[in-house]
């Protein structure tokens, strides 16, 4: 935590209070929850919700505005990638001498620029506003056309793609309005609008590249200094996007009006950080693998662009967690896809900004990971989707930042823990543990503590994942319905803990006495990892989950989670103390089929060719559960048809230990 940080907390505990009584007296109007226990945890969380970590370092006004005057020579291109990475890319083009990697992602950007330049199929795009009144997945699809199309003028020197960038910047500058009303849109928009003008600014005439600034700054930069809009002190994605889409903006055009530039964008490097609690300190986004993706692109779009345009980012990529983000998607990835809690679906979280992020810190594992989302041969989309372009725009990105030096055959990763104990400020802790890094067949296992009161979250204190032998066999099941009822109100006995997925039945934990409340973990819990070690032959983690389940009966629970046997295998070991005679249930969510033994204490859990063996080695025998509520239903809930639950069930107990191992099974 930052010096002074605590201070500035205290300062705004008061406010936090009268805010968190409210929540509680809206809440216990129906005597929903018990008012005494909630009231400082709600506190918490309305001293957490106002308070802003910015950067006490930020650059001023004034310093901002010294460095645009000693900027009049700008030298473009500078937007995400300057001069000498279209060199390298151009070069490459011109001798014909690529590796297999590089030649296939210029095939595939410079035939999705060929399929652009058809537009009776692909007309530029036309101002309609979506379910969410929003221009959004218009402004994303220009962004995507502007890089593959600038990309393709830049490296091929074909005025073909550079006239038909300029036709879809002439439809955009035509609009009425940018949609200030949705501001993420609008920063989108300024952004394509910003690498336009930036990547063809030697093809485009002085008349449009006027209007382009007027533009600019009347749609979108002096709404962002004029009008209040809440992404200024917001702490999740709308941040980190709108700030770096009109910061590149204000480098773009601030000859329209320097003071006006260097207030904004001094106001970026003041308070872009305040999302940065997402991440601090060891690179973990609190709200999960696929959310991280859209913030860190906007932040790196930002710092790497600045890089280029001032020479400097004003010390923004030294705040903690910073570089440690790039590698939080590797970390995060399984042999089977990644460790998807909350709203996360399981697939692998390519991004080109792990290309920017392997070459700024010298990191091949970053590169080899994201060189495995390798460009197949390109296909015209021709549906109503937006966005169907984006696999040119990441490909043409990381043809642009991948170190070539960088290749799977050459790659060391012996300097990559094997273990990790990964925590953020925000809550978010885990420890992720592996035979090996890039290796479909290797064994993987995470479990999750952290803060239950998470934007994105579930009420998922130990839950886990295991992969082995190229399987996932406990599984997570990622989002529900997000267009259930008050799916995103997350207080207690919100409407998200009644989705069967948000809930702790829903996931790979335990569930105690489940009549004695709504929401079966605590929503303001967090679980703490109390101690960790690696070991010669895997590690372990003793996770605190009191705190879940205080409101239903337990007075300890404690979870450890060891991988052995040189890596392969897992053992699960709950002990819980209880203050009442008590129910409870160990869940684990898996695709696979099981057979259980006469006595109930072994599991042969088989997915294809593969199989498992889970034991049960104290308390409790298995059986198998649907992948369902335990009572009671939900309209929203989805079926789940091909995951069960193997289960182990105790009744009427005060103490208890589970202790479940899980070893692969030789053929």
């Amino acid at each position: 935590m930052k010096k002074g940080r605590k201070a500035k907390k205290a300062k705004k505990a008061i406010l936090g209070i009268f805010i968190s009584v409210a929540l509680v007296i809206v809440l216990g109007a129906s005597d929903i929850v018990p008012h005494f226990a909630v009231i400082p945890d709600m506190i918490r969380v309305g001293i957490d919700y106002i308070s802003l970590d910015r950067n006490p370092d930020y650059p001023d006004k004034k310093e901002i505005e010294e460095a645009l005057n000693g900027n009049a020579e700008v030298k473009h291109p500078f937007i995400l990638a300057d001069s000498a990475d279209f060199d390298k890319v151009r070069e490459e083009y011109e001798t014909k001498k690529f590796t297999a990697y590089t030649e296939k992602l210029l095939e595939y950007v410079l035939s999705n620029a060929d399929a652009l330049l058809d537009t009776a199929i692909y007309p530029p795009m036309d101002y309609v506003l979506d379910e969410e009144d929003s221009i959004l997945p218009i402004s994303r699809e220009v962004i995507c056309r502007m890089v593959i199309l600038g990309y393709a003028w830049q490296i091929t020197g074909e005025e073909k793609y550079a006239e038909r960038a300029k036709a879809e910047l002439e439809k955009v500058c035509g609009y009425d309005d940018w949609c200030t009303s949705h501001f993420l849109a609008t920063a989108e928009m300024a952004l394509a609008v910003s690498i336009g003008y930036d990547w063809l600014y030697d093809y485009l005439d002085e008349d449009f590249k006027s209007l382009m600034e007027e533009k600019v700054w009347d749609y979108a930069i002096s709404s962002a200094l004029d009008d209040n809009h809440w992404f200024t002190w917001s702490k999740n994605n709308w941040n980190s996007i709108c700030y770096s889409g009109i910061g590149i903006a204000c480098m773009t055009f601030f000859n329209g009006d320097i003071d006006r530039s260097a207030e904004f964008l001094s106001m970026c490097y003041k308070n872009m950080p305040i999302a940065f609690e997402n991440f601090t300190p060891d690179g973990v986004y609190a709200e999960g693998p696929g959310y991280s993706q859209s913030g860190m692109d906007a932040i790196v779009n930002f710092v790497a662009t600045s890089k280029n345009f001032f020479g400097t980012d004003f010390g923004m990529s030294e705040i903690a967690g910073f570089k440690e983000l790039g590698k939080f998607p590797v970390y995060i990835t399984t042999p089977t896809g990644v460790f998807n809690f909350g709203d996360n679906k399981a697939r692998m979280c390519f991004t080109p900004s792990l290309h920017w992020y392997a070459a700024e810190y010298e990191s091949p594992l970053l590169a080899c990971y994201q060189m495995s989302d390798e460009p197949g041969e390109f296909t015209p989309d021709t549906s109503e989707n937006t966005e169907r372009n984006g696999g040119g725009k990441s490909y043409a990105l990381s043809s642009l930042w991948y170190n070539r030096a960088y290749t799977p055959e050459s790659a060391d990763f012996s300097d990559e823990g094997l273990y990790l104990q990964l925590d953020s400020d925000a809550g978010q802790d885990m420890v992720l543990m592996r035979s090996a890094y890039l290796d479909e067949n290797a064994t993987f296992a995470g479990i999750k503590g952290g803060y239950n009161f998470i934007n994105h979250g579930d009420l998922d204190i130990g839950t886990f994942v295991f992969d082995s032998m190229g399987v996932r066999w406990a599984e997570e099941l990622g989002p529900g319905p997000y267009d259930a009822p008050n799916y995103f109100l997350n207080t207690p006995a919100g409407g998200r803990w009644k989705n069967y997925s948000k809930r702790a039945e829903g996931q790979n934990t335990l569930v105690i006495n489940p009549d004695m409340t709504l929401d079966d973990q605590y929503v303001l819990a967090e679980g703490k990892f109390t101690d960790c070690e690696e070991t010669e032959n895997g590690g372990f983690a003793t996770l605190d989950m009191t705190d879940a389940y205080r409101m239903n009966g337990a007075g300890k629970v404690t979870r450890t989670f060891e991988l052995y046997n040189s890596r392969t295998s897992l053992k699960i070991t709950d002990n819980v103390k209880c203050l009442i005679k008590s129910d409870i249930y160990w869940f684990m969510h898996t695709k696979a089929d099981i057979e259980i033994s006469e006595d109930g204490k072994t599991a042969i859990l088989t997915i294809g060719d593969s199989e498992l063996k889970a034991v049960s080695h104290s308390d409790g025998i298995f059986s198998v559960m649907k992948a369902e509520r335990l009572k009671g239903e939900w309209e929203w809930d989805e079926e789940y048809p091909d995951i069960q639950k193997l289960t182990v069930r105790l009744e009427d107990v005060k103490n208890a230990e589970i202790c479940i191992t899980l070893e692969p099974l030789d053929k």
